[in-house]
């Protein structure tokens, strides 16, 4: 890198902290803040594969990754009734998938992140900005403890509901575009008789899985159909999901009941992210806040990874940030289109509508463990990576 730029990574979860490490290898000088008081404990499961492996490979961090992997056994499909109706164990899955893949809570991941940074690399918890100037040689920047500080470049890293995408290019309302649900997720008590298994109840409209945390708990995830674009206060989330769960089968309304303060209690509205470019002046964005691809897509903090090892690189690359910026995009925004097009496409059957259609999601989850056709899936999926295209 031509000179040590001092550069402004906001939000310090996937994309912040993967940004921050590989923007200090290339010998910038980044500073990472974060809204949280510390690093968060909610968050779901995820399949990290292509370009998330590639950076974690490059990183070295593969094999703490692998360490920390959840450890599912097997699906469980359950009827309303609580009846075992469906159960296949992951292990033939996994080994016919044409690529390797680590399944992972949001939360390890994070933290393995967070400890491959430098010691003179921390993050600043409980920062948030609250206004940003840009000038011709630098952005001047308000943060919420009422210091100020210039900065060469600002990235933001902040996720779907960005703060510096709000404050630089305008109103979430004008790149949100919700695909039709909403999702939850939450610890619950633990369990007995249920195991290393992942176990679903789907039903017409909504469903619900449970599974193990690697910590010897277990999570909930929903996710149901519904028209709206925005949350109700937190305080009033609980209830929400209370009503679109009230005559739910097996114990899910009793497991919704449970949800206190102690849940780590996460919802949101399952939204992506579209804008026509993502770098205005001195600033850019990189992951969620730019392009969310959505839960649905199995693949944002993959991409998230990717894209911030692709705009690191393309800054160490020149000393104009604006030929930089444009290069990352380059580099990325055709990946990241098509994942969101595939999501979208998974979107119209994500949860079935009707009774005749969780029927037939029943049937493709037997049929989606025969070797032949769990290749075939994973090839249409497509879990590769932006790392390979460079």
């Amino acid at each position: 890198m031509q000179h040590k730029r001092r550069i402004l990574i906001v939000g310090g979860g996937i994309a912040g902290l993967t940004l921050g490490y590989w923007l200090k290898h290339h010998g910038a000088q980044p500073t990472i803040i974060e809204q949280a008081a510390q690093r968060r404990a909610e968050g779901y499961g995820i399949d990290l594969s292509g370009s998330g492996w590639d950076v974690a490979q490059r990183m070295g961090i593969l094999a703490e990754l692998e360490r920390r992997q959840m450890q599912v056994e097997a699906l469980i499909i359950k009827n309303s009734h609580g009846q075992t109706i469906v159960k296949q164990p992951l292990a033939p899955l996994r080994e016919a998938l044409p690529h390797p893949m680590l399944h992972l809570m949001r939360p390890e991941l994070e933290a393995v992140l967070a400890a491959a940074l430098p010691p003179d690399l921390p993050v600043r918890y409980a920062t948030t900005i609250v206004d940003l100037h840009q000038h011709a040689e630098y952005v001047d920047v308000g943060f919420n403890d009422r210091s100020r500080q210039q900065f060469d470049l600002v990235i933001g890293a902040d996720g779907i509901h960005s703060q510096t995408r709000q404050l630089v290019f305008g109103p979430e309302s004008q790149f949100a575009r919700p695909l039709g649900y909403t999702f939850a997720t939450f610890k619950i008590p633990t369990l007995a008789d249920y195991g290393a298994n992942a176990t679903m109840l789907i039903e017409p409209q909504r469903q619900a899985t449970i599974y193990p945390d690697r910590q010897g708990g277990f999570l909930m995830m929903l996710a149901y159909r519904s028209p709206q674009t925005s949350l109700p206060t937190p305080d009033q989330r609980k209830a929400m999901l209370q009503a679109a769960y009230h005559n739910a089968g097996w114990i899910i309304p009793q497991l919704i009941d449970s949800i206190n303060h102690e849940s780590a209690f996460y919802c949101d509205v399952i939204s992506q992210i579209r804008m026509p470019r993502w770098s205005q002046g001195r600033v850019s964005l990189v992951a969620d806040a730019a392009h969310c691809l959505t839960l649905i897509s199995g693949q944002g903090a993959a991409t998230a990874m990717g894209g911030a090892y692709v705009l690191a690189e393309e800054l160490a690359k020149t000393a104009d940030h604006q030929a930089s910026f444009q290069a990352y995009e380059q580099r990325m925004r055709l990946f990241v289109e098509r994942k969101q097009a595939g999501a979208r496409r998974v979107a119209l059957t994500f949860v079935p509508r009707t009774r005749l259609g969780v029927q037939l999601t029943r049937l493709m989850m037997r049929a989606a463990f025969s070797p032949r056709l769990a290749r075939s899936i994973g090839k249409r999926i497509g879990f590769d990576s932006v790392l390979a295209m460079a």
